[in-house]
């Protein structure tokens, strides 16, 4: 009786001891705890969002406290309603309003669960970040800019900052021109190429900085503009054209649009598109100074456009449409080869809108050179070019009524007046020479990227 007895208890007491370490209500696993974002600075009102996740028992509370210098503010408590598997919850820290000082602090989130364990106290997740307040902007110290630009011409500048400023460019208007840095202990050096399109909406050039809290400096550029005259022509639109030239790059969905409708998408619609995708990939620039001496032209060709070109679209005798040329049409024979104006990497080839056949090439630091309706194209996506090799060749494809060739040069995807780029002695006197001497006198320049 007794020997039963005592078998009975011990099952029971395995029993419980089971129940107590593998049963749901007592089961183990902390919750989950993640913070974001991630990021190390900050410097004004900064939004987190902290979630949580308890897929056994669910959530019971949670404690975020940040701690700095010795103090500590209780910045979050609340206790969940049962039923609560998962959470999120947005909390803003406002380094000016807790009397936060530039340094840095800890930011620690603590969350319980409801299970059982540990005598019903359950299972806890603590997650920690560190960060630092930072309300101090980036020096920048001006080194040289370009004080005499050609209305869409072509600007640059040179300047340090201190080391911990991550980002940098020239803003003219809405249009923004990327700055590239060479890095060194305690300052940056940056170039910048910059310039004036048609459309850039002002013509006065700011240089912002910003660090890794998101402080940023301002600084104006100053330079006079040389203005330049303006060419003005009229278009008058046939349906021939509408038919063979609009209609055709428009979509299956589009092609029942009125003539004037068609022209207007193509002409407007379809030619912002180009210019975004052209600002897109100038993104993919390298930082690396890559052209060599003057750009190339094509050989035995003709100017039939020049940049700025003002036009207006005539249709059975009202106006319809306007836009401004943003390059250079040159004329030879047709299908004439078409030679890469300077040494760099292809970024794309391909159907480009109005473009028609394209082939952009990177030539470092922002700038790139466009190369549009051509027939063939005869190099590839991510080929390095040398100066004069032959590309492809002409014809009228997109939004052409000739067999010519359309080369633009662009500046952080904007593009700005090639013809600066052909003359030698301009480039050597305005852009070589400042970037080159500015960065040999930091020792910052490989040989490879001679002028």
């Amino acid at each position: 009786m007794r020997k039963t007895f005592g078998i009975s208890m011990m099952l029971v007491i395995l029993a419980v001891t089971g129940l107590l370490l593998f049963a749901p209500p007592f089961e183990k696993r902390p919750p989950q705890v993640k913070l974001s974002p991630s990021g190390r600075y900050i410097n004004a009102k900064t939004a987190f969002t902290i979630t949580l996740n308890d897929k056994s028992t669910g959530l019971k509370d949670i404690q975020v406290v940040l701690k700095q210098n010795g103090r500590n503010w209780n910045l979050y408590t609340a206790i969940f309603p049962l039923g609560t598997y998962n959470t999120r919850i947005p909390l803003t820290i406002n380094p000016r309003k807790l009397g936060l000082k530039e340094g840095p602090f800890t930011l620690s989130v603590s969350t319980t669960d409801r299970s059982l364990w540990r005598w019903g106290k359950g299972n806890t997740a603590t997650a920690q970040t560190h960060m630092i307040v930072d309300r101090t902007p980036p020096n920048i110290t001006l080194i040289f800019n370009t004080h005499r630009i050609r209305q869409y011409g072509t600007g640059v500048a040179v300047f340090n900052t201190s080391s911990d400023a991550i980002k940098a460019k020239v803003r003219i208007g809405k249009l923004t021109f990327k700055a590239y840095p060479i890095r060194s202990d305690k300052q940056a050096l940056w170039t910048v190429l910059f310039g004036i399109p048609p459309y850039a909406g002002s013509q006065k050039a700011r240089l912002i900085t910003e660090d890794r809290a998101g402080n940023i400096r301002i600084v104006t550029l100053p330079f006079h503009l040389l203005a330049q005259k303006v060419k003005r022509e009229t278009f008058h639109i046939s349906n021939t054209f509408i038919q063979n030239k609009i209609y055709p790059l428009l979509p299956p969905e589009e092609k029942s649009l009125s003539p004037v409708q068609a022209f207007k998408k193509v002409n407007e619609e379809l030619r912002r598109e180009d210019e975004e995708k052209l600002f897109q990939l100038a993104a993919q620039s390298s930082n690396t100074k890559l052209w060599k001496g003057a750009f190339i032209r094509m050989k035995n060709s003709r100017v039939t456009a020049t940049f700025g070109d003002q036009r207006t679209y005539v249709y059975k005798g009202k106006v319809i449409s306007h836009s401004i040329h943003l390059g250079y049409d040159l004329a030879s024979v047709a299908h004439a080869p078409v030679p890469a104006g300077n040494t760099g990497q292809v970024l794309f080839t391909g159907f480009m809108g109005i473009c028609g056949n394209t082939v952009l090439i990177d030539h470092g630091l922002g700038l790139t050179s466009l190369y549009a309706h051509l027939k063939r194209i005869t190099v590839r996506t991510g080929e390095l070019v040398k100066k004069g090799k032959i590309i492809g060749y002409t014809d009228s494809t997109g939004l052409a009524t000739g067999d010519h060739l359309h080369f633009s040069i662009l500046l952080s995807g904007h593009p700005v007046d090639p013809s600066e780029w052909w003359n030698n002695k301009w480039l050597k006197e305005t852009v070589t020479s400042a970037i080159i001497s500015h960065l040999k006198e930091k020792g910052n320049v490989p040989t490879n990227r001679s002028g």
